[in-house]
C-alpha cells in the first residue's frame, strides 16, 4: 500500500454566505427559538411585576417578602420537572409538534396570572407561574435539539445561538412592557406572543433525523430538501443520516446512559457548563435586576437600568451568532468567563466600599464628602453590570446550550438533553432562591465575589475538558467520545482517496450542499 496520507484543511467560511441555501434553516431556527423568547418573557416578568406586587401602595394582591421570593423562584423550580417530562412527547410526537403545542400552556399561564388581579385571588397567580414555569423547562431542550438537527455544520453554531438571542429578546420585551403598563396588563400583552410559536411551527418541517428514526424516510428526504434548498443535492447527507439511524442502539434508556462512558463524558461536560453558566449569577441579576441596581447604589431609574441591561444582553447575544463559528466554542467561553470574573469583582468592590463608607458616616460626619463622591459614581455599578452582561452574552449565555445540542448522540439526544436542562434549571432555582438570603447574610460584595470565583473556575474547566466542536458533524463529535461509527473502517483506510472520504461528511462545510447536476 502506498502512503495516501493527506492533510485536510477546512476553510472558515462566513456562516450566511450562501443566503438561498441557509435561509430555510434560518427561518426554522427562528421559529423554534420563539419558544425561548417565551422563556425570556417568563424570566423578565418578575423584575417588573414583583416590585409592583410588593409595593406598600399596591391596593390588591399585595405579596409579602417571602411570597415574592417564591413567585420569583417558582418558574425555575417547576422547569426542573418540565424538562424531564418533555422527553417522551419530544421523541414520540416529534420536535415540531411538541414545540407547536407549547404555545397553549404559555398563553394559559400568562392569562391566569392576569386574571388573578381581577378576581383578587393570589393562588391563581401562583398557578399561572407554575404552568409557565413547567413549559420553560420543556422549551429549552426541544428548541435546541430541533435547531441542531435541522442545521448543517457550517451554520449550526450560528443558528444554535438563536435560542439564547431570542431568550434575551424576550427578557427585554418584558422589561419594556413592564415599565409602561401595570403588571396585570403586562400578563395579557406578553401572554399573547406565544401564539406566534404555535402558528409558526405548524408551517415548519420535522427534523430529518427524527423522521428517519421513525421509519418515515420519504418524508425525511422531503424535509431535508426543504431545509437545504430546492436546488441542493441532499443524497449524500440523507444517506449519512439514514446510515447513522440504522447504527443506533435499540431501546435507548436512562440506565444505558449511566453505563456507557461515551454517553457519560459529554453529559458531565454539558452539566458542568450549565452549572457554571448559572452560578455566574446571571439569573440573580435578571430576576432581581431592578432591585440589584437600587442595592448597588445606581442613580439611574431602576426600570431604565433594567431595560439598558436587557438591550445590551440581546445585542451582544446576537453578536455571538457571528463569533461562535469564527473563533470556536472554547475561545468564546474562556474569554467570556475571564471578563465576567473581572466585572463581578469590580461590582463587588464598589458595593463593599459603598457599604463601608455608609457605616463610617454614621459615626464620623467628615465622610460626607466621600459619600457625595460615591453618589456621583452611580454610573459605575451600571458599567460593571453592562460589562458582565456583555461578557456573559457572547460566551456563556449562548455556547452551553449550543454545545448541549452538539455533544449528545442522536439516539440519546432527547434524554440527555432533558437531563442537562433539568440540572440547569435546578441550578437556576438555587441561585434565584438563595440570592436574597445570601445578600442579607453574607453581603452583596461577598456574593459577587463568590460568583466571580465560579467564573474563573469555569475558564479552567473549559481549557482542560471541553473539546472544540466548530465545523464538525454531529457524527464526528460523537466519535470523539468513543461512540462506534458505521463508517469507521472506511474512514481509517489510508488508500481511500481523500475526496471520497470527504463525500461521507456533511458537504455543507462549503456553500451549504452540492448543487444538483446542471444547477448553478
Amino acid at each position: 500500500m502506498g502512503d495516501c496520507s493527506t492533510t485536510k484543511i477546512r476553510k472558515t467560511i462566513p456562516p450566511f454566505k450562501n443566503w438561498p441555501k441557509v435561509a430555510p434553516q434560518i427561518i426554522c431556527a427562528a421559529s423554534a427559538s420563539w419558544a425561548m423568547l417565551c422563556t425570556g418573557l417568563v424570566r423578565g416578568w418578575s423584575s417588573s411585576a414583583v416590585p409592583q406586587l410588593t409595593s406598600a401602595n399596591n391596593e390588591t394582591l399585595h405579596l409579602e417578602r417571602e411570597e415574592a421570593a417564591w413567585i420569583t423562584s417558582l418558574p425555575p423550580l417547576c422547569a426542573i420537572f418540565g424538562s424531564l417530562l418533555i422527553a417522551y412527547p419530544m421523541e414520540m410526537y416529534g420536535r415540531r409538534m411538541t414545540l407547536a403545542t407549547m404555545s397553549i400552556p404559555y398563553v394559559l399561564g400568562f392569562y391566569l396570572m392576569g386574571l388573578s388581579y381581577y378576581v383578587d385571588w393570589a393562588p391563581l397567580l401562583f398557578i399561572g407561574r407554575t404552568i409557565t414555569g413547567l413549559i420553560t423547562g420543556a422549551s429549552a431542550p426541544t428548541s435546541q435539539i430541533y435547531v441542531s438537527e435541522c442545521a448543517s455544520p457550517r451554520v449550526r453554531g450560528a443558528l444554535g445561538s438563536f435560542t439564547s438571542t431570542f431568550m434575551s429578546f424576550g427578557i427585554l420585551i418584558a422589561y419594556i412592557i413592564g415599565a409602561v403598563v401595570e403588571w396585570q396588563v403586562m400578563c395579557f400583552v406578553i401572554g399573547s406572543l406565544p401564539i406566534v410559536l404555535g402558528l409558526a411551527m405548524l408551517l415548519m418541517p420535522e427534523t430529518p433525523s427524527w423522521l428517519v428514526s421513525h421509519d418515515q424516510e420519504s418524508q425525511a428526504k422531503v424535509a431535508l430538501q426543504q431545509l437545504r434548498g430546492k436546488y441542493t443535492d441532499v443524497e449524500t447527507e440523507f444517506e449519512r443520516i439514514r446510515t447513522n439511524a440504522n447504527a443506533q442502539l435499540p431501546n435507548s434508556s436512562y440506565a444505558k446512559i449511566l453505563t456507557n462512558s461515551y454517553l457519560m463524558k459529554p453529559l458531565l461536560i454539558s452539566m458542568t457548563l450549565m452549572f457554571f453558566q448559572q452560578f455566574s449569577g446571571i439569573n440573580a441579576i435578571v430576576f432581581y435586576s431592578a432591585s440589584v441596581f437600587e442595592d448597588a447604589g445606581s442613580s439611574l431609574d431602576r426600570f431604565v437600568s433594567s431595560i439598558i441591561i436587557g438591550l445590551v444582553q440581546m445585542v451582544f447575544t446576537m453578536v455571538s451568532v457571528l463569533l461562535v463559528d469564527r473563533f470556536g466554542r472554547r475561545v468564546l467561553l474562556m474569554t467570556s468567563g475571564t471578563f465576567m470574573a473581572v466585572s463581578l469583582s469590580g461590582l463587588g468592590a464598589f458595593v463593599y466600599v459603598k457599604k463601608a463608607w455608609e457605616e463610617l458616616s454614621v459615626v464620623d460626619e467628615s465622610t460626607v464628602e466621600e459619600q457625595n463622591l460615591l453618589a456621583e459614581l452611580g454610573w459605575l455599578p451600571l458599567l460593571c453590570l453592562m460589562s458582565f452582561i456583555i461578557s456573559y452574552s457572547f460566551g456563556f449565555g449562548a455556547v452551553p446550550q449550543l454545545v448541549m445540542g452538539e455533544l449528545f448522540p442522536s439516539e440519546y439526544r432527547h434524554r440527555m438533553g432533558t437531563i442537562s436542562v433539568s440540572f440547569s434549571v435546578l441550578c437556576t432555582f438555587v441561585v434565584v432562591r438563595t440570592f436574597p438570603l445570601m445578600a442579607s447574610t453574607m453581603g452583596l460584595a461577598s456574593v459577587y465575589g463568590l460568583y466571580a470565583t465560579c467564573c474563573l473556575t469555569a475558564v479552567v474547566f473549559v481549557g482542560l475538558f471541553l473539546p472544540e466542536t466548530k465545523g464538525k458533524t454531529l457524527e464526528e463529535i460523537s466519535s470523539f467520545f468513543g461512540q462506534p461509527q458505521p463508517n469507521d473502517v472506511a474512514a481509517e483506510d489510508p488508500c481511500i482517496p481523500l475526496e471520497h472520504k470527504t463525500e461521507l461528511q456533511d458537504s455543507s462545510l462549503a456553500d451549504g450542499f452540492p448543487l444538483k447536476p446542471g444547477m448553478k
